[in-house]
């Protein structure tokens, strides 16, 4: 286990260390995924439950959260920037999104795709979907992946601090805010990881203000974009589209 990660995860107690749940659903394609990122995300998630706990029985106030979620962030921003793939992609990503240049998102993301399977990218536009449930409104969402040789797939947002803007932010919301990058390429655990800080994050920021939290921007509603079910769209002839075989991410 790498120093880096050790220290993002030091600040946590035992008892969090303790109720590690499970990931929110699985991934469709095979991944070199590594048990340091899964076992990452899902103590974010342990610290902050145990953390409610706490305050739900004594005024407690967390003046660490925000060091400790800058350092599982920073975390995870590392292990994606020691994964020699992802480079690979961003400079043809970064190549492309210049090429397709501004318009419509849809048809924005389509370009990239096209110029990516141009050079040699199993590419495709994924746009997945989910009904309503537990209090979480019906959606979809539209988003950019890659598969390579060894079927490991790479999750691409061409921006993805806009998913997680909120009003009123507070100073801790955006430190971390300034260290998303504008670009984010990764593995899916990787992507899953950012999620849950941000989500947390970003309610924790809400309610400090003194707000509401909106169902969209729970954590399983901001999740769902990327891991519910999609279709995974390869080809685009005129308006009509070329989709392969829709994928069932299991839960």
């Amino acid at each position: 286990m790498g120093v880096r990660y050790k220290k993002a995860v030091l600040a946590l107690d035992e008892t969090a260390k303790a109720r590690l749940w499970g990931p929110f659903g699985g991934e469709s394609f095979t991944s070199s995924s590594s048990d340091e990122s899964a076992e990452l995300a899902n103590l974010v998630d342990s610290f902050y439950d145990s953390d409610y706990e706490r305050r739900d029985g004594d005024d407690i106030e967390a003046e660490s959260d925000g060091e400790e979620l800058i350092e599982m962030l920073d975390a995870t921003l590392d292990e994606i920037g020691d994964d020699l793939e992802v480079d690979r992609i961003r400079t043809e990503v970064e190549r492309a999104i210049r090429v397709a240049g501004s318009g419509p998102d849809s048809r924005f993301k389509k370009r990239v795709v096209t110029l990516l399977q141009q050079r040699g990218f199993d590419a495709g536009l994924c746009k997945s979907s989910w009904e309503q449930s537990e209090g979480l409104p019906t959606g979809y969402h539209k988003y950019i992946d890659v598969i390579t040789s060894d079927k490991s797939r790479y999750i691409i947002e061409t921006n993805l601090a806009s998913y997680f803007e909120i009003a009123r932010p507070s100073d801790d919301y955006m430190r971390l805010m300034k260290r998303l990058p504008t670009l984010f390429i990764g593995r899916p655990d990787h992507l899953k990881s950012v999620v849950r800080v941000m989500s947390n994050a970003a309610i924790e920021s809400i309610k400090t203000a003194g707000m509401h939290v909106p169902p969209w921007r729970r954590k399983e509603f901001v999740l769902a974009k990327w891991f519910s079910s999609h279709k995974r769209i390869i080809n685009f002839r005129g308006d009509k589209m070329e989709i392969g075989t829709r994928v069932k991410e299991v839960k």
